[in-house]
């Protein structure tokens, strides 16, 4: 654990690093070439030592895994940085210096569930189920949570922000604990109560077979072979494991709820608990809905045959399911804990890729209740984050301002271009998905409501979710939007696996520069996707991007090679530049988690708080995770 005194050092030495490299750290990739960013944000020594890097080292500086010449930076650590002072070689390694690890602030895994968990649960691995990257975030975090739960003796598991339910679902089925799974997107909600279900018939196929292997008998395939009768080929549990294995399966519940810190959780899990047992008590229905976005629980009544002859099409149609998976096992193994007065219940609190604000939110939630004995927290989205200090550009109130000055239409187009890591973009994206299904929860549920996550400051009683630390809220400390989102680029996936989109970067700049000329300053940042991938020069990438926006410009043929002429030499510096800016992105993550920390740090009925790198980043750039606990 590292106390307040040295995670506050630690957020000093960010401070004092990231203030210098601000301006480029808050640009923004699209004006590129409009602002000149190469001759106005880098000094020329640095210019030098990207031009001169060869082409097979560029990709090794995000992750600072580039080995320069040695530099001796020890007594620039407590220094200012001064940008103009620096060539690329020292740069570098003052950022490496800098890095979480570095700076001495995180925790092992393994220290941690020493001190406050159970011994090693043994499960057998839900193979072949999820996505490499998701299977891999599951099974980590789903062990840590399932110790914790066990050495706290914790009855129930809060999962805010649950999203598919994956991780719920591997608490449930695999570790047999009691979950609580809340996520604010009603699709989400009801299909992950169907792929619970799924994943329930198949993890029981999974033990089948082990079983079967392990008696030494032979398991069929499936109805397309059944005649070919095969042994498995995979490792045999020992036989304290397989004893150990075998957990019965705890409760589930699903709600849609948009959680912020003045979510009563055990109000909420005590009136799920309510709605729930209602369904032995209601002859011929199912209570599958509940709905809480304003605090109070709404249900709805549908017919046991409607819903087993619906599809999962229709099934995301229906606001939420509140269902265990499965009633006589449930009955068998979770009622007593569904029966406890809420003074008895004892809560985890738990987030995996918790979406912007929802990391603090949760925190806070933890420090208010003290029947929430731990937290483990993995947060994402940095850029949705509302800041205390900083007023959000984009937020519908400014943007209402500004264009009641401005009559032009062209003004209305003032679009965000989302330059984030894919886990963020699905999560803004599913709100396509949520606007398919609303007409349909307007008409079912009159408490059915909408926030558009890109615009958190008018969601209704939400705080702010930067800064949370007495450290960096007394210096009022702001990070601004774009340097947010340039903390969500995966440094480490880019040094791993390349950068493919250099056309769509190049492209995306060149375009600034004809809407610029064509249409003047009146035309904004705009929101053009990734349609980069999907042409073979920048002529056809130009039509698709003047489609798109709804633009009649006309360029004509010698206009966009004269484009591609002037500004030709741009297109390798354009891409050494985005690779040294990302190189910055774990100072920034760094500094927001940092931050998060301290705050837990400060609490005096907090016993200890820790920070932990429980993924691969490659596989995960979004790695680590808050934990705090309180005295058991």
């Amino acid at each position: 654990m590292a106390s307040l005194e040295k995670v506050n050092e630690a957020l000093a030495k960010l401070v004092r690093v990231i203030e210098p490299l601000k301006p480029l750290m808050k640009c923004h990739m699209v004006d590129y070439l409009t602002a000149n960013h190469w001759e106005t944000l880098l000094p020329l020594s640095i210019q030098e030592g990207l031009l001169n890097l060869p082409r097979e080292k560029i990709y090794l500086m995000p992750s600072v895994a580039l080995q320069l010449d040695d530099v001796e930076v020890e007594n620039k650590i407590d220094e200012e940085l001064c940008l103009s002072s620096v060539n690329l070689s020292t740069l570098l390694a003052i950022i490496k210096k800098h890095s979480l690890h570095s700076l001495g602030v995180t925790t092992s895994i393994d220290q941690i569930l020493d001190l406050h968990g159970s011994n090693k649960i043994p499960v057998l691995p839900m193979t072949g189920i999820m996505s490499e990257k998701k299977s891999h975030e599951v099974e980590v975090m789903s062990e840590v949570i399932a110790r914790l739960a066990r050495g706290f003796d914790v009855n129930w598991v809060m999962d805010l922000g649950s999203g598919k339910g994956y991780l719920s679902s591997s608490l449930v089925l695999q570790y047999g604990l009691n979950v609580l799974a809340m996520d604010s997107s009603p699709v989400n909600t009801t299909s992950a109560l169907t792929r619970n279900t799924k994943l329930e018939k198949r993890l029981q196929q999974m033990k089948t077979a082990e079983k079967y292997q392990k008696e030494g008998k032979l398991v069929k395939r499936g109805k397309r072979k059944k005649s070919k009768n095969v042994l498995l080929h995979k490792p045999v549990l020992s036989n304290d494991s397989a004893d150990g294995n075998e957990h019965g399966h705890g409760s589930y519940i699903g709600l849609t709820a948009f959680i912020t810190e003045d979510t009563d959780l055990l109000e909420i899990l005590k009136d799920s608990l309510a709605a729930t047992k209602k369904q032995d008590v209601i002859d011929g229905k199912k209570l599958d809905t509940v709905d809480n976005h304003e605090g109070v629980l709404n249900t709805v009544e549908n017919d046991s045959k409607d819903n087993n002859d619906s599809s999962e099409c229709e099934m995301e149609k229906r606001e939420v399911s509140n269902t265990p998976l499965d009633s006589k096992k449930n009955e068998e193994t979770s009622l007593a804990n569904q029966n406890c007065s809420p003074d008895e219940h004892r809560l985890g609190l738990v987030g995996l890729h918790t979406c912007g604000n929802l990391a603090a939110s949760s925190i806070r939630l933890f420090i208010s209740n003290s029947k929430v004995k731990f937290i483990c927290n993995v947060g994402c989205c940095y850029h949705l984050i509302e800041e205390e200090f900083y007023e959000n550009p984009f937020s519908p109130k400014v943007m209402s301002s500004a264009n009641a000055g401005n009559n032009d239409s062209l003004s209305n187009k003032l679009l965000e271009e989302d330059q984030v890591e894919d886990e963020s973009l699905s999560k803004i994206n599913r709100r396509t998905e949520e606007a398919e299904v609303s007409s349909v929860q307007q008409e079912d549920t009159q408490a059915a409501v909408s926030f558009d996550p890109l615009h958190p400051s008018e969601i209704p009683n939400l705080s702010v979710g930067f800064p949370m630390s007495s450290f960096l809220r007394e210096r009022k400390f702001v990070l601004e939007r774009n340097t947010r989102m340039l903390s969500c680029q995966s440094a480490d996936r880019l040094t791993e696996q390349s950068y493919s989109g250099l056309n769509s970067l190049y492209w995306r700049a060149l375009l600034q520069v004809v809407l610029k000329e064509k249409l003047g300053d009146k035309f904004n940042t705009s929101q053009v996707g990734r349609i980069g991938s999907k042409c073979k020069d920048f002529n056809e990438y130009l039509g698709k991007a003047l489609e798109k926006l709804g633009l009649d410009i006309e360029v004509t043929i010698e206009e966009l090679a004269e484009y591609q002429r002037k500004y030709i030499n741009n297109r390798e510096k354009i891409e050494r530049f985005f690779l040294l800016r990302s190189t910055l992105a774990p100072l920034i993550e760094g500094l927001i988690l940092l931050d998060r920390l301290a705050f837990l740090c400060e609490q005096e009925d907090v016993e200890a708080a820790y920070l932990v790198q429980l993924f691969n980043p490659v596989t995960s750039p979004r790695c680590h995770a808050v934990i705090g606990v309180r005295n058991k």
